[in-house]
């Protein structure tokens, strides 16, 4: 049973400039929520090759190597996905030996204070070697990123991967279905709503919904407003997890006029929050792409 899963960072998570390759923030993102076969929360953590010092491996040989790794892992944007960092991310400086020695690992298990086996962690790499160790020495379970140039890999794109580990994990867990569907369907610009299995056909139906943007007369405060339009469709799940599909991104000309019509009821009734006071029963707020969204606020105007 996986119960830890181990990343390493540079070409893996981010690139040689150690900037995040496309979607590993939706999939890190993703795997906060997933949980094991028996319904604990999955464990994660970074191990990566860094600066060996030299014997002996005090603490005050080790913490300004440690320091320095962190602060690179600051400039990626990723630490948040592994805080705590002194016990979510463990460098072969701590071990004194480099990957793919089992030492390595072992003490990353120790200070993720977890009891696992390493037959029941999952170790993602882009290194073949390393994998080819973990798996076949260490009794690992493996994934493989794929490497510029590389003929052979388990996944080039980290929008497909929270769907294969939550096939080595547990294919019936529901909250790991959802997950891996929610970072499918980010890379396709589609926000999921929800996802069901149904049944064993490896079918899973699907409702999401996109962002378009409105044009409301008379309104130059809700100008480049965008609104939330449903869309639903199937994915399938191959014998590896791996999802196939997608839902549409292009609302009809159905959708776009009821879309307008709403907004514009809306704005006319004085409903949208724009700084002026009053009751609303909705709100505006920025994304992290910067688009003005209309969100519906959590209470009901009097």
């Amino acid at each position: 049973m996986i119960s830890v899963v181990m990343f390493d960072l540079g070409e893996t998570l981010v690139d040689a400039n150690r900037r995040p390759f496309p979607h590993v923030r939706e999939a890190l993102t993703a795997l906060r929520g997933f949980r094991t076969a028996d319904s604990r929360p999955l464990m994660s953590c970074l191990v990566s090759d860094y600066k060996l010092v030299a014997p002996p491996l005090t603490p005050d040989r080790i913490r300004p190597v440690f320091e320095d790794y962190i602060a690179k892992l600051d400039a990626t944007g990723l630490r948040e996905f592994f805080e705590p960092v002194d016990q979510r991310v463990t460098l072969s400086t701590h071990a004194g030996v480099d990957k793919p020695d089992r030492a390595v690992f072992e003490l990353a298990l120790r200070r993720l204070r977890s009891q696992a086996s390493l037959q029941e962690c999952l170790f993602i790499t882009e290194n073949a070697d390393h994998i080819r160790a973990a798996r076949d020495t260490l009794g690992m379970a493996t994934l493989l990123f794929k490497a510029p140039g590389a003929a052979e890999f388990d996944f080039d794109d980290w929008s497909k991967a929270p769907a294969l580990i939550a096939h080595l994990i547990d294919r019936g867990q529901p909250d790991n279905l959802r997950g891996a569907v929610q970072a499918h369907l980010a890379a396709q610009g589609v926000e999921m709503v929800d996802a069901q299995a149904t049944g064993p056909s490896g079918k899973v139906q699907v409702t999401g919904r996109v962002w378009h943007k409105v044009s409301v007369p008379g309104h130059p405060e809700l100008n480049d407003l965008h609104v939330a339009v449903p869309v639903q469709g199937e994915l399938t799940r191959g014998r590896s997890g791996e999802l196939a599909g997608k839902l549409p991104t292009e609302p009809d000309k159905e959708q776009l006029d009821e879309a307008d019509s709403y907004v514009r009821s809306l704005a006319t009734h004085g409903q949208i929050e724009t700084g002026a006071g009053g009751p609303t029963t909705h709100a505006i707020e920025t994304d992290e792409q910067g688009r003005r969204k209309l969100v519906r606020r959590r209470f009901t105007a009097v």
